[in-house]
């Protein structure tokens, strides 16, 4: 069943619970204090005004359920009838009476109520967002990137098997726990943070090629940041995460933009990100961040980039 029918269904069942209680209520009172022919017509003349309800519900578009519901409580009311009439009791326990038979449905219907009413809730809030999004890495075979001192650097592009709405749902949940921040692009799967710094985000480049790019390249760690510095993120010798310094102001915080993995592209402060380890500032005198990109001509050089490799993406 869709989640948007489960839903409906849910929302339907509450209200056919919560009715109950209050038809049963109602004929209960009659039963103590109506006379005895109106305690006997009146569960038929209710089950016939539900069963009219439901019939007319019956043609309103997208109203299947609440239908089911009003012929739901027509059949009760239809089937206890019986018991207000003397021939009929005769075949039932002395206990079966009517003023049992309508307190049980209203205790019945009030449990059934408050157990519906969690499940309307959960049916009707938010879905829960995946921890997990299964990425694989797949290298761009014919294609090379270059540091400055001539080493050739594997490039790669991400391949999603998660859905769009998958992908869209770990984005949020990932922002929520990481306030102060913007989302200035889409998630993109051609480029992760260090492709998104170093190829203009046309291609992905794996962590463990930034350092020998960082000493080729004249990079150098500075203490006050400027606007188009490097901030690369570093969990004890691994280099996690990188992105671009935007504004190094001494009057407001530093924030970076960087990319999130496959995922989008975000303005943020310095710690309000999801990637492990400390963050340092490099500068370099070449004029901007770029590598040069070359097509491989030896389809056998391209053939050494490896096989593609699965991953598991997850918060």
């Amino acid at each position: 069943m869709p989640p948007a029918d489960l839903a409906s269904f849910h929302l339907t069942l509450l209200c056919v619970s919560l009715t109950s209680a209050v038809l049963a209520g109602l004929l209960l009172a009659i039963e103590c204090y109506a006379t005895a022919q109106v305690a006997r017509r009146a569960p038929g003349v209710i089950a016939i005004l539900l069963a009219g309800m439901g019939v007319a519900t019956c043609w309103v578009r997208g109203a299947a359920w609440p239908a089911a519901g009003c012929f739901s409580l027509s059949a009760l009311l239809l089937a206890a009838w019986p018991v207000s009439f003397e021939a009929a009791r005769q075949h039932l326990q002395r206990l079966v009476m009517p003023k049992c038979v309508w307190a049980a449905v209203l205790v019945a219907s009030m449990v059934a109520a408050r157990y519906l009413a969690a499940h309307v809730l959960h049916s009707t809030g938010h879905e829960v967002a995946p921890q997990v999004v299964d990425l694989e890495d797949v290298p761009v075979r014919r294609t090379e990137a270059l540091t400055d001192m001539g080493r050739p650097v594997a490039l790669f592009h991400f391949k999603v098997h998660s859905t769009d709405a998958e992908v869209e749902r770990f984005m949020q949940s990932a922002e929520k726990d990481h306030l102060q921040m913007i989302r200035l692009a889409e998630s993109n799967p051609a480029a992760n943070c260090h492709g998104w710094v170093f190829t203009g985000g046309r291609f992905g480049v794996r962590d463990g090629d930034i350092a020998s790019l960082l000493s080729d390249n004249g990079y150098v760690a500075v203490d006050e940041p400027r606007e188009g510095d490097l901030a690369i993120y570093t969990d004890g010798l691994k280099i996690t995460h990188s992105g671009l310094v935007r504004l190094a102001n001494r009057a407001a915080p530093i924030l970076i933009e960087s990319k999130w993995g496959p995922f989008g592209v975000y303005l943020h402060a310095v710690d309000k990100q999801p990637f492990a380890g400390t963050c340092k500032f490099y500068r370099s005198p070449r004029v901007g961040h770029l590598l040069v990109v070359r097509a491989l001509a030896d389809t056998a050089d391209a053939a050494q980039m490896g096989p593609a490799s699965r991953m598991i993406s997850q918060r």
